[in-house]
């Protein structure tokens, strides 16, 4: 029986922005993902995590197939499928560290958040969403969006994602991801841009080629982004919650140049594990 995949996520989040005019734009939800919504939720996050880690090989339709109650794989295919998922989720037999799995899951859920935000608030379409790193533990930035902004001019915002440890404030990991951009944003973008300006072409691979200038210029065509992924008693109370981005990044003073997004959903550690387990009932 084939799994019903829903077609969004973001409906489900019931995210609601800040203010019009506010320091930073943020967007906060995930109280209401309960229910057949949290499994909905699950289900299409598992299925993005494991279409990221196998982009168009056949082993993607392989872990549907098993997935949706289809026979064992046969002959080499467990071990090849094992090989996609385990990059982020380990396997039964040897499971990723569950940190490791709750982050990745946070970057899921900005991924998807991200790619179904066509337009902003500031009028910016979406042009480009980087994919989110298979591996979690790989070093480098966690997200890259290219967006055209209302005058045609092709704009791009740098994220750090993270999943909130519980024993803090969620204002504290806000900070830490904020630092974290300012001291290796450079960095993280140097490691994206060089292999992408082996392919692009026209306007796009002359963004490439020049944000890392732009980013220390911190031209208006740059901005930054932190993303938090929680449970949600530990739902931030905006606006002071926000305030550490700015701090970081004083010269980003236009509209939509520095953005926060936090999802805080019942139980995010619980939600991960189920995530997990899909992902797993493919192998």
């Amino acid at each position: 029986m084939t799994v019903t995949i829903p077609a969004a996520l973001t409906p489900m989040l019931g995210l609601v922005e800040g203010p019009p005019g506010s320091l930073v734009e943020y967007m906060i939800g995930g109280k209401a993902l309960t229910g057949a919504a949290r499994e909905a939720a699950a289900r299409l996050l598992a299925d993005d995590a494991v279409a990221t880690a196998c982009g168009t090989a056949p082993v993607l339709q392989w872990w549907r197939d098993r997935r949706d109650g289809g026979a064992p794989h046969a002959g080499n295919r467990q071990q090849i499928v094992a090989t996609f998922v385990g990059i982020a989720f380990g396997t039964p037999a040897d499971p990723a560290d569950v940190d490791h799995v709750q982050g990745h899951i946070a970057e899921l859920l900005w991924s998807r958040v991200m790619r179904e935000r066509s337009t902003c608030r500031d009028g910016r379409q979406l042009v480009k969403a980087h994919p989110v790193k298979v591996d979690p533990l790989e070093p480098g930035g966690d997200g890259l969006i290219i967006y055209k902004n209302p005058d045609g001019v092709l704009v791009f915002r740098l994220w750090e994602i993270k999943k909130h440890e519980a024993q803090k404030q969620v204002s504290a990991t806000i900070n830490r991801a904020s630092k974290q951009l300012s001291d290796r944003g450079s960095e993280y973008l140097a490691k994206i841009v060089g292999p992408e300006t082996l392919e692009a072409t026209g306007e796009i691979a002359d963004l490439y080629a020049s944000m890392v200038e732009l980013w220390f210029d911190r031209s208006e065509r740059a901005g930054v982004g932190v993303s938090v992924g929680t449970s949600v008693e530990h739902e931030p109370k905006p606006p002071r919650a926000f305030g550490s981005i700015r701090t970081a990044f004083p010269e980003f003073k236009a509209a939509g140049q520095t953005e926060c997004l936090v999802v805080a959903i019942p139980d995010f550690a619980g939600f991960a594990e189920r995530v997990k387990e899909i992902v797993w009932s493919g192998l």
